[in-house]
């Protein structure tokens, strides 16, 4: 089962702020893979994380590709994080799309002021520690 903690809403939806990073890794459908920072990430509901696409580049590329997706936080301050893995699904428009780009953080719709970003949301699979092989949670 997966429900994300307080602890982890609080710290990756203000992780840009704190100066804390998400990393996003995607691959390809051959399988090459590719890294990027979403300072846009949040803790969307109990079970995903989502995240405003502004680039749409290489990983949304990847993503339509192969959905399988991971992502690790990061505060080194405070040696806490975790390593989400699961599937994600990008919005081009629609209702979700809208609801996505409505809770993302201001910072993150300043460098995209024609909103032609895409709303990417995540069903968490699995969550292990930031460092070792514990799987913390896991559906």
């Amino acid at each position: 089962m997966i429900k994300m903690t307080d602890d982890m809403k609080e710290r990756i939806g203000k992780a840009l702020k704190d100066k804390k990073t998400c990393v996003w890794g995607t691959s390809s459908k051959s399988g090459a893979p590719d890294l990027s920072f979403r300072g846009s990430t949040y803790v969307w509901d109990e079970e995903h994380l989502a995240f405003w696409d502004r680039s749409r580049g290489l990983s949304t590329t990847n993503i339509e590709e192969n959905p399988q997706v991971c992502m690790i936080y990061f505060d080194s301050a405070d040696r806490v994080g975790w390593r989400f893995y699961g599937r994600a699904t990008i919005h081009k428009d629609g209702e979700m799309r809208r609801k996505i780009m409505e809770r993302t953080i201001p910072e993150e719709l300043e460098k995209d002021p024609e909103r032609k970003g895409n709303g990417v949301l995540v069903r968490v699979d699995k969550i292990r520690r930031y460092s070792g092989d514990e799987i913390f949670q896991e559906r």
